[in-house]
């Protein structure tokens, strides 16, 4: 069973030409500028992840260790690409019902290697959970 097809007549095609009218020049203007400007939302995606993928300083909490309901003991390590330049780490402690019970900024001094440990106290309102690094930028 084959599929047996006719010739178009003009008044198909004429009926199809109104159905599907040719593109006008600004159809393509806007199109171009539709192309362009995804190409450039892409591009600043590109940057931007690449300059957030390896940043100049990076913290993280190591260890922590709950040595009394006001008071916990933290080792965070600090990755500088550029050890020669200080840096501030902002630490915070949150408890068991998700409440900031303390924050501390810590100052880590110019050093020669790229792994910084540092051993700190922190206070606290109330016993904490957990501890994170919230963010770590360089001190000029």
């Amino acid at each position: 069973m084959g599929c047996v097809s006719k010739p178009l007549s003009d008044e198909d095609r004429a009926r199809i030409a109104a159905r599907y009218p040719s593109r006008r020049p600004l159809d393509m203007i806007v199109a171009a500028v539709a192309i362009l400007a995804l190409l450039g939302a892409l591009g600043i995606v590109v940057v931007a992840g690449l300059e957030r993928a390896n940043p100049p300083v990076a913290g993280m909490v190591r260890q922590f260790d709950v040595t009394s309901p006001q008071e916990i003991a933290v080792t965070i390590v600090v990755q500088r690409s550029d050890p020669g330049q200080a840096a501030t780490c902002s630490l915070s402690a949150q408890a068991v019902s998700f409440e900031y019970v303390g924050e501390l900024d810590v100052e880590i001094p110019p050093g020669t290697e790229t792994l910084t440990r540092v051993d700190l106290t922190m206070k606290t309102l109330k016993e904490a959970t957990s501890v994170s690094v919230e963010r770590c930028v360089l001190t000029r």
